[in-house]
């Protein structure tokens, strides 16, 4: 896979989470689009990945693209201030039927690092300051909703082909085939958490840039 990204790490909104959050998906932003047809568009964009579509808006006007009509499309994250790579590639997410998804690339090399963002919702337990008889109390009284993003994490080698990642250590290591006990070291002197996207951007980018 030859994917001429520079390294991308999103620190800003790995793991977030407070109620009515805005997340970057629901929001327009500035940017292009590559399409299969070899035509390059720029406007605003808005993407769906749960959908696999992206919007692009030019003035009044506003369509929309499936991910097999897309190669890429790139935006400014203004609340990054960084750019933002998304790649349509063929990826089987059920049986054995591969087709377009979009990946955003996070770092890029010989072994390439790609994410999907979601939303997560948890419910917490709070508690009422008073009870029926008006006593102070700590019972759980109702649930907190709060929202934040979190990842999947996939790689790519130069084959091409794209592995998904538990984001537990032993599965993360073992992308990286006879490196894999170097990198436990770094892993190790660094303090590495790879379960997180951050971390294991870290990880590839030291293993693209020292390990031969």
């Amino acid at each position: 896979m030859k994917l001429y990204i520079y390294f991308l790490v999103i620190f800003s909104f790995m793991a977030f989470g407070v109620n009515a959050q805005t997340f970057p998906s629901e929001l327009w932003h500035d940017g292009e689009i590559r399409l299969t047809d070899g035509s390059v568009k720029t406007g605003n964009i808005k993407y769906d990945l749960d959908r696999q579509t992206v919007q692009l808006q030019i003035g009044e006007r506003t369509q929309a693209y499936d991910a097999s009509q897309v190669i890429s499309f790139s935006f400014l994250q203004e609340s990054i201030k960084a750019r933002r790579t998304f790649y349509a590639l063929p990826y089987a997410i059920q049986n054995n039927y591969k087709r377009p998804v979009f990946f955003e690339v996070v770092v890029a090399g010989k072994m390439t690092l790609l994410a999907r963002e979601y939303v997560v919702i948890r419910n917490s337990p709070t508690t009422s300051s008073f009870n029926n008889r008006n006593r102070y109390s700590n019972y759980p009284n109702f649930r907190e909703s709060r929202s934040y993003l979190a990842h999947k994490m996939f790689f790519a080698k130069e084959d091409g082909v794209i592995r998904e990642s538990s984001g537990k250590t032993n599965d993360v290591l073992n992308q990286f085939g006879n490196a894999r006990s170097e990198l436990k070291k770094y892993v190790k002197k660094e303090r590495l958490k790879l379960d997180r996207l951050q971390d294991v951007a870290k990880l590839v980018q030291y293993f693209n840039q020292e390990v031969n």
